[in-house]
């Protein structure tokens, strides 16, 4: 029987990380009025509905991602490293998503987002740091 696609086989935790920070940046990257997955943003002034939810978004979004680089990297390295890892991939992932949104012509950078980004990053690593000792 071939154990490659076992949820035992670490190949799992690569696959999961990779398609989940694919479908992050597909969503913060395509457009509010076009976009692949989703409906389109409501035109107008954004609510206090859509913002949290949004935001809710980010929160949800980074911290699975934290979460899976983690759990990835740390079946071949430290707990510690692979945490060191994750938080820095996450951050640039985070980053380098708000820079490229002021590319897409109906999108823009945001502060408020890039901080929620950072926030959820640097709240779950210390909260898997307290999970997981090294």
């Amino acid at each position: 029987m071939n154990h490659t696609l076992s949820p035992r086989n670490g190949l799992w935790r690569w696959l999961l990380a990779v398609g989940w920070t694919a479908l992050i940046l597909v969503l913060l990257l395509q457009s509010s009025s076009q976009p692949v997955i989703g409906p389109a943003a409501p035109p107008g002034q954004p609510s206090l509905g859509r913002e949290m939810l949004l935001t809710s978004g980010h929160i949800v979004g980074f911290s699975i991602l934290t979460a899976l680089w983690w759990w990835a990297l740390s079946q071949n390295i430290s707990a510690r490293a692979a945490l060191a890892a994750a938080v820095v991939l996450a951050l640039l992932i985070g980053t380098g998503s708000e820079i490229a949104q002021a590319a897409v012509p109906d999108r823009s950078a945001s502060w408020f987002d890039l901080m929620v980004n950072w926030g959820v990053t640097l709240a779950t690593a210390w909260r898997l740091a307290r999970i997981h000792p090294a």
